[in-house]
Protein backbone atom coordinates (compact mmCIF):
# COMPACT_ATOMS: atom_id res chain seq x y z
CA UNK A 1 0.00 0.00 0.00
CA UNK A 2 1.40 3.72 -1.23
CA UNK A 3 2.50 6.02 2.24
CA UNK A 4 -0.65 8.55 1.97
CA UNK A 5 1.78 11.16 0.80
CA UNK A 6 3.45 9.22 -1.83
CA UNK A 7 -0.42 8.50 -2.89
CA UNK A 8 -0.66 12.58 -3.43
CA UNK A 9 2.40 12.91 -5.62
CA UNK A 10 1.14 9.88 -7.96
CA UNK A 11 -2.18 12.06 -8.53
CA UNK A 12 0.04 15.14 -9.69
CA UNK A 13 2.20 13.36 -11.68
CA UNK A 14 -0.61 11.67 -13.46
CA UNK A 15 -1.85 14.71 -13.99
CA UNK A 16 1.91 16.17 -15.01
CA UNK A 17 1.63 13.41 -17.33
CA UNK A 18 -0.71 14.49 -19.85
CA UNK A 19 0.63 15.13 -23.16
CA UNK A 20 3.86 14.07 -22.45
CA UNK A 21 5.37 13.05 -25.92
CA UNK A 22 5.98 9.69 -26.94
CA UNK A 23 9.57 8.10 -27.33
CA UNK A 24 8.76 6.28 -30.72
CA UNK A 25 11.64 4.13 -32.09
CA UNK A 26 11.80 2.22 -35.50
CA UNK A 27 11.63 -0.72 -33.48
CA UNK A 28 10.10 -1.43 -30.11
CA UNK A 29 11.65 -4.64 -29.16
CA UNK A 30 13.99 -5.09 -26.52
CA UNK A 31 17.43 -3.95 -28.37
CA UNK A 32 19.34 -7.13 -27.65
CA UNK A 33 17.03 -9.37 -29.33
CA UNK A 34 17.64 -6.88 -32.35
CA UNK A 35 20.27 -7.30 -35.43
CA UNK A 36 22.98 -5.06 -35.52
CA UNK A 37 21.66 -3.01 -37.89
CA UNK A 38 18.48 -2.08 -36.35
CA UNK A 39 19.78 -1.17 -33.32
CA UNK A 40 21.82 1.31 -35.36
CA UNK A 41 18.47 3.00 -36.40
CA UNK A 42 16.98 2.78 -32.32
CA UNK A 43 20.23 4.35 -31.60
CA UNK A 44 20.03 7.14 -34.36
CA UNK A 45 16.88 7.99 -33.70
CA UNK A 46 18.02 8.44 -29.72
CA UNK A 47 20.39 10.97 -31.52
CA UNK A 48 18.10 12.80 -33.33
CA UNK A 49 15.85 13.44 -31.00
CA UNK A 50 17.48 13.63 -27.33
CA UNK A 51 18.42 17.20 -27.33
CA UNK A 52 14.65 18.05 -28.01
CA UNK A 53 13.17 15.72 -25.41
CA UNK A 54 16.13 16.70 -22.78
CA UNK A 55 14.92 19.98 -23.07
CA UNK A 56 11.34 19.18 -23.03
CA UNK A 57 12.20 17.38 -20.07
CA UNK A 58 13.47 20.30 -17.83
CA UNK A 59 10.75 22.53 -19.30
CA UNK A 60 8.21 19.97 -18.04
CA UNK A 61 10.38 19.86 -14.48
CA UNK A 62 10.02 23.62 -14.28
CA UNK A 63 6.75 23.61 -14.89
CA UNK A 64 5.08 21.04 -12.28
CA UNK A 65 7.46 20.40 -9.92
CA UNK A 66 9.41 23.72 -9.76
CA UNK A 67 12.92 21.91 -10.32
CA UNK A 68 15.85 22.91 -12.15
CA UNK A 69 18.60 21.01 -13.49
CA UNK A 70 21.30 22.56 -14.31
CA UNK A 71 24.31 20.78 -16.42
CA UNK A 72 26.65 19.78 -13.30
CA UNK A 73 26.64 18.10 -10.06
CA UNK A 74 24.33 20.69 -8.56
CA UNK A 75 21.73 19.60 -11.39
CA UNK A 76 22.03 15.76 -10.53
CA UNK A 77 21.62 16.30 -6.87
CA UNK A 78 18.56 18.15 -7.73
CA UNK A 79 17.47 15.39 -10.09
CA UNK A 80 18.34 13.11 -7.38
CA UNK A 81 15.53 15.15 -4.78
CA UNK A 82 13.32 14.92 -7.36
CA UNK A 83 13.72 11.17 -8.24
CA UNK A 84 13.41 10.34 -4.42
CA UNK A 85 9.90 11.77 -4.34
CA UNK A 86 8.66 10.81 -7.59
CA UNK A 87 11.14 8.14 -9.94
CA UNK A 88 9.50 5.29 -7.89
CA UNK A 89 6.34 5.94 -9.49
CA UNK A 90 7.61 5.99 -12.40
CA UNK A 91 7.37 2.39 -12.88
CA UNK A 92 4.31 0.44 -13.68
CA UNK A 93 3.51 -2.26 -10.92
CA UNK A 94 1.47 -5.08 -10.34
CA UNK A 95 0.07 -6.14 -6.82
CA UNK A 96 2.92 -7.32 -5.42
CA UNK A 97 4.88 -4.50 -6.33
CA UNK A 98 6.63 -5.73 -9.04
CA UNK A 99 7.81 -3.95 -11.94
CA UNK A 100 6.77 -4.45 -15.73
CA UNK A 101 9.25 -4.69 -18.34
CA UNK A 102 7.50 -2.27 -20.75
CA UNK A 103 11.25 -0.12 -20.17
CA UNK A 104 12.82 -2.79 -21.98
CA UNK A 105 10.46 -3.79 -24.35
CA UNK A 106 8.28 -1.19 -25.39
CA UNK A 107 5.34 -4.00 -24.68
CA UNK A 108 2.88 -2.50 -23.25
CA UNK A 109 3.02 0.42 -25.29
CA UNK A 110 4.61 3.46 -23.53
CA UNK A 111 0.71 5.66 -23.40
CA UNK A 112 -2.00 5.59 -20.99
CA UNK A 113 -0.66 4.05 -17.43
CA UNK A 114 2.55 3.29 -18.78
CA UNK A 115 3.11 6.74 -20.38
CA UNK A 116 5.55 7.63 -17.23
CA UNK A 117 8.18 5.26 -19.27
CA UNK A 118 9.03 8.35 -21.48
CA UNK A 119 9.80 10.49 -18.44
CA UNK A 120 12.12 7.51 -17.38
CA UNK A 121 13.77 7.14 -19.96
CA UNK A 122 14.32 10.82 -20.65
CA UNK A 123 15.26 10.96 -16.94
CA UNK A 124 18.27 8.98 -17.94
CA UNK A 125 18.98 10.96 -20.77
CA UNK A 126 19.32 13.84 -19.18
CA UNK A 127 21.60 11.96 -16.66
CA UNK A 128 23.78 10.69 -19.13
CA UNK A 129 24.26 14.51 -20.85
CA UNK A 130 25.46 15.81 -17.26
CA UNK A 131 27.61 13.43 -17.05
CA UNK A 132 29.25 14.23 -20.37
CA UNK A 133 29.03 17.95 -19.88
CA UNK A 134 31.55 17.01 -17.10
CA UNK A 135 33.42 14.55 -18.77
CA UNK A 136 34.10 15.98 -22.33
CA UNK A 137 35.25 12.78 -23.52
CA UNK A 138 32.68 10.67 -23.28
CA UNK A 139 30.10 9.74 -25.81
CA UNK A 140 26.63 8.17 -26.81
CA UNK A 141 27.37 4.72 -28.47
CA UNK A 142 25.74 1.89 -29.54
CA UNK A 143 26.90 -1.55 -28.13
CA UNK A 144 30.63 -0.18 -27.90
CA UNK A 145 30.88 -3.98 -26.25
CA UNK A 146 31.53 -6.23 -29.38
CA UNK A 147 34.54 -4.73 -30.36
CA UNK A 148 36.50 -5.30 -27.82
CA UNK A 149 34.66 -7.67 -25.48
CA UNK A 150 33.54 -10.66 -27.22
CA UNK A 151 32.51 -12.99 -24.93
CA UNK A 152 30.71 -10.47 -22.75
CA UNK A 153 28.76 -9.37 -25.37
CA UNK A 154 27.83 -13.23 -26.86
CA UNK A 155 26.42 -13.62 -22.47
CA UNK A 156 24.48 -9.54 -23.19
CA UNK A 157 22.65 -10.81 -26.25
CA UNK A 158 21.17 -13.65 -24.45
CA UNK A 159 20.27 -11.75 -21.60
CA UNK A 160 16.92 -9.56 -20.65
CA UNK A 161 16.71 -6.55 -18.47
CA UNK A 162 20.31 -5.33 -19.26
CA UNK A 163 19.78 -2.93 -21.63
CA UNK A 164 22.25 -4.75 -24.46
CA UNK A 165 22.76 -2.47 -27.35
CA UNK A 166 20.63 0.66 -26.17
CA UNK A 167 22.73 4.08 -25.70
CA UNK A 168 25.21 4.00 -23.27
CA UNK A 169 28.60 6.09 -22.54
CA UNK A 170 32.00 5.43 -23.89
CA UNK A 171 35.16 7.17 -23.08
CA UNK A 172 36.89 8.05 -26.51
CA UNK A 173 40.28 7.05 -24.88
CA UNK A 174 39.24 4.01 -22.86
CA UNK A 175 37.44 1.27 -23.87
CA UNK A 176 37.21 -0.41 -20.50
CA UNK A 177 35.34 3.27 -19.54
CA UNK A 178 30.78 2.43 -19.64
CA UNK A 179 28.48 4.32 -18.09
CA UNK A 180 24.74 3.07 -18.81
CA UNK A 181 22.62 6.41 -17.75
CA UNK A 182 19.19 4.68 -19.49
CA UNK A 183 19.74 1.87 -17.25
CA UNK A 184 20.81 3.34 -14.25
CA UNK A 185 17.81 5.61 -14.36
CA UNK A 186 15.95 2.56 -14.30
CA UNK A 187 17.87 1.31 -11.69
CA UNK A 188 17.30 4.30 -9.27
CA UNK A 189 13.70 4.35 -9.89
CA UNK A 190 13.30 0.72 -8.63
CA UNK A 191 15.07 0.86 -5.37
CA UNK A 192 12.73 3.92 -4.96
CA UNK A 193 9.71 1.65 -5.77
CA UNK A 194 11.10 -0.72 -3.06
CA UNK A 195 12.03 1.73 -0.19
CA UNK A 196 10.31 4.98 -0.26
CA UNK A 197 6.83 4.49 -1.53
CA UNK A 198 5.27 1.98 0.50
CA UNK A 199 4.76 0.93 3.79
CA UNK A 200 7.05 -2.30 3.84
CA UNK A 201 9.56 -0.50 1.96
CA UNK A 202 9.97 2.36 4.29
CA UNK A 203 9.85 0.23 7.34
CA UNK A 204 13.06 -2.13 5.44
CA UNK A 205 14.39 1.53 4.05
CA UNK A 206 14.84 2.15 7.86
CA UNK A 207 15.76 -0.84 9.07
CA UNK A 208 18.97 -0.49 6.72
CA UNK A 209 22.36 1.16 8.57
CA UNK A 210 22.80 4.48 8.08
CA UNK A 211 25.27 4.53 4.99
CA UNK A 212 23.01 2.12 3.38
CA UNK A 213 20.22 4.13 3.36
CA UNK A 214 22.52 7.21 2.13
CA UNK A 215 23.80 4.83 -1.01
CA UNK A 216 19.88 4.10 -1.81
CA UNK A 217 18.76 7.43 -1.12
CA UNK A 218 22.03 9.32 -3.45
CA UNK A 219 22.02 6.80 -5.96
CA UNK A 220 22.18 8.97 -9.22
CA UNK A 221 24.61 11.57 -7.21
CA UNK A 222 27.03 8.26 -6.26
CA UNK A 223 27.04 7.00 -10.30
CA UNK A 224 27.70 10.33 -11.20
CA UNK A 225 30.84 11.13 -8.81
CA UNK A 226 31.92 7.45 -10.00
CA UNK A 227 31.61 8.43 -13.51
CA UNK A 228 33.70 11.45 -12.64
CA UNK A 229 36.61 9.75 -10.96
CA UNK A 230 39.80 8.45 -12.79
CA UNK A 231 40.12 4.68 -10.85
CA UNK A 232 42.45 3.39 -12.82
CA UNK A 233 43.89 0.05 -10.89
CA UNK A 234 47.01 -1.07 -10.31
CA UNK A 235 46.72 -4.28 -11.63
CA UNK A 236 45.73 -2.31 -14.72
CA UNK A 237 49.09 -0.27 -15.12
CA UNK A 238 51.12 -3.61 -14.87
CA UNK A 239 49.36 -5.41 -17.81
CA UNK A 240 49.40 -5.04 -21.89
CA UNK A 241 46.28 -3.24 -22.87
CA UNK A 242 45.77 -6.35 -24.75
CA UNK A 243 45.83 -8.31 -21.64
CA UNK A 244 43.80 -6.20 -19.39
CA UNK A 245 41.30 -6.35 -22.17
CA UNK A 246 40.94 -10.15 -22.76
CA UNK A 247 40.99 -10.42 -18.27
CA UNK A 248 37.92 -8.19 -18.55
CA UNK A 249 36.27 -9.55 -20.52
CA UNK A 250 36.63 -12.85 -18.94
CA UNK A 251 35.62 -11.86 -15.55
CA UNK A 252 32.72 -9.73 -16.56
CA UNK A 253 31.18 -13.13 -18.97
CA UNK A 254 31.69 -15.54 -16.10
CA UNK A 255 34.17 -17.31 -18.14
CA UNK A 256 37.72 -16.62 -15.94
CA UNK A 257 38.75 -19.79 -14.66
CA UNK A 258 36.74 -22.45 -16.58
CA UNK A 259 38.96 -22.88 -19.33
CA UNK A 260 37.81 -21.08 -21.99
CA UNK A 261 40.50 -19.74 -24.00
Amino acid sequence: MLLPLVRLRKLWLERALRGYPLYDPPHKVEEHLLSREKAVENFDYFMHVRQQRIAYFQGWLRQHFRVLVTPDGRGVRALNRWGNKYAGLLLVTDQRGRPNRSYFTYDPPWTGENARYNVLFDMGTLFGEIIIANRPNLRWDVDPISAFFPRTAKMLKRSPGMSFQRPSLIDVNDPVFEVHPLHDAWGFAYDMTSNLTTFEGINRYHSRDRESRRRVREGLVNIFNAALRDDTSELRKRMSPEEYLKLIDAVESGERGNGDE
